[in-house]
């Protein structure tokens, strides 16, 4: 059946499917970064036909989401916010919380990737808050090492690694990619055509994961 959990915190009662978007109606715009994108999140847009829209900051760009899911833009269309690249827990730790608070979602994007049977990440489908001196939602071979991810300060990051080990990588980096969504994407249907559109995308232009 659906999924009934946007309609447990909605501000404002109504039924679980009020606000909610049938994937035949599905339109709108994705939240990006001011600069560069990668081939992976060009062709997520052209899988879904969503509109680009530039702003900074991952918590920024979750506020502005969850407002527009509150408000129910029907002239614009929902917002999505889906990238590859990676951040840092307290980018999202609080936007998350705002996020679940109002029936949205933030999830990793590795969930979304794997294929029906395919089980790489063992850490589940969100990201872990606990304190600890190493990052409890590391896949070996999955992440780009970076200069904001990398442990080790004098690592050749021009030779395009993937960390194989924990110890290479900052225990709080978000390496897995995030899928944030709103409550009206929060159906089953809706939520099994954003992730057929994002397999689709990561054949054509795998997730950078950096």
């Amino acid at each position: 059946g659906e999924k009934t959990s946007a309609s447990k915190n909605n501000g404002g009662g109504g039924t679980a499917d009020e606000g909610m978007i049938s994937p035949k109606k599905m339109r709108g715009r994705l939240l990006t970064t001011n600069g560069s994108i990668s081939p992976f999140v060009t062709s997520l847009m052209e899988e879904l036909r969503l509109e680009r829209v530039k702003s900074g900051g991952a918590g920024n760009k979750m506020m502005m989401l969850l407002e527009n899911s509150i408000s129910g833009d029907d002239v614009n269309g929902s917002m999505l916010y889906i990238q590859d690249r990676g951040v840092s827990r307290w980018d999202t730790c609080a936007a998350e919380a705002c996020l679940e608070s109002f029936g949205g979602k933030l999830a990793k994007l590795t969930h979304f990737v794997e294929t029906k049977g395919e089980k790489k990440d063992q850490n589940g489908e969100f990201y872990t808050y606990l304190a600890s001196q190493k990052n409890l939602d590391f896949i070996p071979g999955s992440a780009y090492l970076t200069k904001y991810n990398c442990r080790e300060s004098d690592i050749d990051l021009q030779s395009h690694e993937k960390a194989l080990d924990v110890n290479q990588v900052k225990p709080y980096s978000n390496l897995c990619g995030l899928v944030a969504l709103g409550r009206e994407w929060d159906t089953n249907e809706a939520e099994e055509r954003i992730t057929e559109a994002i397999r689709k995308a990561a054949i054509s232009n795998p997730p950078s994961f950096a």
